[in-house]
């Protein structure tokens, strides 16, 4: 359909609507379509300093009741002046539990570790690498994939903290912009200047709010160590995952126990601006579009309902869009990422990343990954326990105690473990270049 064609439509069904007594139109609907979309509303704000775009956010937006509700919780929740960590756990930029952590040289097992660390062992991110290397060829119903981490650089905290951004769907707020302007100019050709008011408010008003949390600042704090520790060599652990992180224990820290805070320009105060600001356009649209007239009132829709869908998108996509960011807070590592057949293969690569070098013994590493207490698991863990100890560059395995009293199902598991074994350990020595002497 032409332009001049759908203006002509909407113009004389705005002046029908106008002359009919008994028309149909959209007053309630129109009024609280603003409280849909809530969840998604707050995640899509949460994104904004992620990608660090002033354009972003500027589009009239549903569910900007909960971001009042948010904002005024996060405030209400202590004095103003502490606001910066409660307002990254409300907006979901902190506080998610981590997996287990095992420290290879202290000993030291953290049950539950921080954001960080939940964060870095379910991304996908895998350094500069464009794919892991694949260790051993048997078929496991518990492959692993396993992730060496080294901390060659500082990571930076406090206020010299390295700004997290991403680029992932940066595009998709576009969609959404684009869409709410073009209803305004829809709304401007019918006269109905009622509803184009109510969407220009809302544009301007989520784009100010999204304006103020994009200029805030992503900042780590972390826990100094005592003097003399040992470097925090150790392990994130979860069912199909093991992260290896070597480093100094301020680094491992930052990542285990480090805390996420979001400080705005302006202190605490600019909350309760921010808030003010989304419950008057929530209280103005409620109130005033049930007057717009059915063009308009569909053109209003139309931008919630495009801006509201773009919003779910991203919301859908948080976590992508927040891992790809927030890693960016650790200083670029070396990075070597391998896709285990089996836990023992990996078993035997976390072994050798944290006990070649530093001569711990890797008992604790093996038994928190595998079992070593059935017979076959027994005699295979002490072949990977004396080679390791003997820095073996090549795996060696033979007949000893523990395998004088197995039979013949327990030696074939024991042999495909020993395989395991033997492909990880190649592996490993190869991608290092430690010299076979």
């Amino acid at each position: 359909m032409p332009p001049q064609t759908l203006l002509s439509f909407l113009t004389s069904t705005a002046a029908s609507s106008r002359l009919s007594s008994s028309h149909f139109d959209l007053d309630v609907a129109s009024g609280i379509a603003t409280f849909f979309g809530g969840k998604a509303a707050v995640s899509a704000l949460a994104l904004q300093p992620l990608y660090g775009r002033i354009w972003h956010g500027w589009y009239n937006a549903p569910g900007c009741h909960a971001i009042v509700w948010e904002l005024v919780r996060t405030l209400l929740q202590g004095p103003v002046s502490s606001y910066a960590e409660k307002l990254s756990l409300s907006l979901g930029l902190d506080g998610k539990k981590g997996p287990k952590y095992i420290a290879s040289r202290s000993g030291t097992v953290m049950q539950h570790t921080r954001h960080l660390a939940h964060v870095l062992i379910n991304s996908n991110w895998r350094g500069k690498e464009c794919k892991p290397v694949v260790v051993g060829q048997r078929f496991s119903p518990t492959p692993m994939q396993l992730m060496i981490v080294d901390f060659k650089k500082k990571v930076l905290t406090g206020n010299d903290t390295l700004p997290p951004r991403s680029s992932r769907y940066s595009s998709i707020p576009i969609i959404a912009s684009a869409t709410s302007i073009a209803t305004c100019v829809i709304c401007a050709s019918v006269e109905d200047w009622l509803s184009f008011n109510m969407i220009l408010l809302g544009i301007v008003s989520s784009g100010i709010t999204s304006l103020i949390v994009c200029t805030g600042n992503i900042t780590l704090e972390r826990l100094k160590p005592a003097d003399g520790v040992p470097p925090g060599d150790g392990m994130l652990l979860s069912d199909t995952r093991i992260v290896i992180l070597r480093g100094n224990e301020e680094d491992v820290n930052a990542v285990t126990k480090g805390r996420l805070r979001l400080k705005l320009k302006g202190g605490g105060y600019t909350l309760l601006l921010c808030a003010f600001i989304a419950l008057l356009q929530v209280t103005l649209q409620l109130v005033l579009m049930p007057f717009g007239s059915l063009p308009g009132q569909l053109m209003f829709l139309l931008s919630l309902l495009v801006s509201g869908g773009c919003n779910l998108y991203l919301s859908a996509k948080e976590a992508d869009v927040q891992s790809s960011a927030l890693i960016t807070l650790l200083n670029t590592p070396e990075v070597k990422t391998y896709q285990a057949s089996s836990r023992a293969s990996a078993a035997v690569l976390a072994c050798l990343a944290l006990c070649w070098e530093s001569g711990t013994p890797p008992k604790q590493v093996l038994q928190e990954i595998v079992p070593i207490k059935p017979r076959p698991w027994k005699a295979w863990s002490e072949f990977v326990m004396e080679n390791i100890r003997k820095k073996s560059t090549h795996f060696v395995y033979g007949e000893n105690e523990a395998t004088g009293d197995l039979d013949a199902r327990e030696k074939k598991l024991l042999l495909e473990l020993v395989d395991d074994a033997h492909a990880a350990y190649d592996q490993y020595i190869k991608d290092h270049n430690i010299s076979i002497t």
